[in-house]
């Protein structure tokens, strides 16, 4: 059995299996920033460095400047270090240089740094070229000593000469390599984190029954559309999810105990949902309880129950309005299920604007049997699926599990004041806390005795 989170907690494990479930979001990100980062580094110039040092020393023939020289120098190494970047000492380098540059082009190439433990100014020229680093930054010393000679104050000293670098300075390929994978698994995780945030993950039974409302009547097993009946009925009595159909029967009938519930239209926001499945199953599962049921198609322009049961389309509701058939003509008995009855979409109709007409015989219907089941239009992309459900005593809504996706489905239904009787949430991954992330199979593990269909979804009264 799942543990109960709050639905606000953060947790590694709840972490980990978005990361997994997000995995390919999260791996094309990363090779993303990798392959960035690593034509980044291979197309970078290299650039080399050359260093000269200048200490500042007092003038021992000043004895005012002997007791205060550490404030002192203090104060003017910032200014002696500006000094080195200022336009009046770049014009005169670039001036005296053995090729061609501008000023705003040394600007960029070079800088002084100071040593916060010592009196030294380190001058420091960047280049492509390594001769040329070293001739900038002699020239610059030259520049830098020339302006600080004679100020009284400070005498400035060469011991450390600039050399013609061996080996770039920048970038550093091992160090930066490190730093663009390290930037690309975070990317990564968190584009995998984000993407799941923004688009809806397939969230665990526990999260979304306890967000979705009205009540979830069954979480199920993703259920294949338009399969056969025979393959609906197997995947229903299969061991694994045989207790969550029944759970969704039970569960049906407790929300609906007391009500005048004649018919009900079993909608989804999208196709693909399992919609019809719940529908069939439903419908077969009441039957088999001994209620007589109509299951009716009308899901006009993409009709699937014919096939299901393996009928022709030549009738059926839209032949209500073509040809003036009476409902209570087009019931046809299944074979497999004793007391269900199944009315199929019929021929296609040519003006759309008449579907409306043939849902509005839906009710004619209820009188012909204890339950009406209708297999209605999804929500999304169809005008006639909000009147299908209209037109009936209630819907149930048939939506994976996915946040976004119950709530876009309920949004829908509540602003045209559809009575929503429960939620059918399909797509469960039901992954114990100690598997590994993603090895949750969409059909559920049997249940244990430590975990039981109640455990995962208690009947609603």
């Amino acid at each position: 059995m799942i543990p109960h989170e709050s639905d606000d907690k953060v947790t590694p494990w709840r972490v980990a299996q978005v990361v997994w479930r997000r995995k390919l979001v999260c791996l094309a990100v990363a090779l993303i920033v990798l392959a960035g980062g690593s034509g980044w580094l291979l197309t970078r110039p290299k650039e080399y460095q050359s260093t000269s040092s200048v200490a500042l020393l007092p003038v021992a023939a000043n004895t005012s400047v002997l007791p205060n020289y550490p404030n002192l120098i203090a104060s003017l190494i910032p200014t002696y270090v500006q000094l080195v970047s200022s336009p009046v000492l770049l014009n005169q380098v670039a001036a005296t240089l053995p090729f061609t540059v501008s000023a705003a082009q040394l600007g960029s190439e070079l800088h002084a740094e100071s040593l916060s433990s010592a009196a030294i100014v380190n001058i420091v020229a960047d280049d492509p070229d390594p001769v040329h680093a070293q001739q900038i930054a002699v020239r610059a010393t030259a520049v830098f000593l020339a302006a600080l000679h004679g100020n009284g104050v400070v005498v400035a000293r060469l011991y450390g000469q600039p050399t013609v670098p061996a080996s770039p300075a920048s970038p550093k390929v091992k160090l930066t390599l490190a730093v663009i994978v390290a930037l690309a698994i975070l990317l990564g995780l968190g584009a995998g984190l984000v993407w799941d945030r923004l688009f809806g993950g397939v969230a665990s039974p526990d999260e979304l029954t306890a967000k979705v409302r009205p009540p979830v009547l069954g979480v199920i097993p993703a259920p294949a559309e338009r399969s056969h009946l025979n393959s609906i009925l197997g995947a229903r009595d299969a061991t694994a999810p045989r207790d969550r159909w029944r759970l969704l029967q039970t569960n049906f009938m407790y929300a609906t105990t007391g009500q005048q519930v004649r018919s009900v239209t079993v909608t989804s926001l999208g196709p693909g949902d399992g919609k019809t499945s719940v529908a069939v199953i439903l419908a077969g599962s009441l039957a088999e309880l001994g209620l007589s049921v109509i299951l009716v198609d009308a899901a006009l322009r993409c009709p699937s129950l014919h096939e299901v049961f393996e009928l022709d389309n030549e009738q059926g509701l839209t032949s209500t309005v073509l040809d003036g058939v009476p409902p209570e003509s087009l019931l046809r008995p299944v074979a497999a299920i004793a007391g269900l009855q199944v009315v199929t979409a019929g021929p296609r109709m040519s003006a759309p604007r008449d579907e409306g007409l043939c849902l509005q015989q839906l009710p004619r219907l209820s009188s012909l049997a204890d339950l009406v089941v209708v297999d209605g239009p999804s929500l999304a992309g169809d005008d006639d699926a909000v009147l299908a459900a209209s037109v009936t005593d209630g819907a149930i809504l048939v939506a994976r599990l996915r946040p976004w996706q119950a709530d876009a489905g309920l949004g829908i239904l509540e602003n045209s004041r559809v009575r929503v009787i429960g939620t059918v949430l399909t797509e469960v991954s039901l992954a114990k806390p100690g598997a590994k992330p993603g090895t949750g199979s969409a059909q559920p593990p049997a249940h244990s005795e430590e975990e039981s269909p109640a455990d995962v979804l208690p009947p609603r009264a």
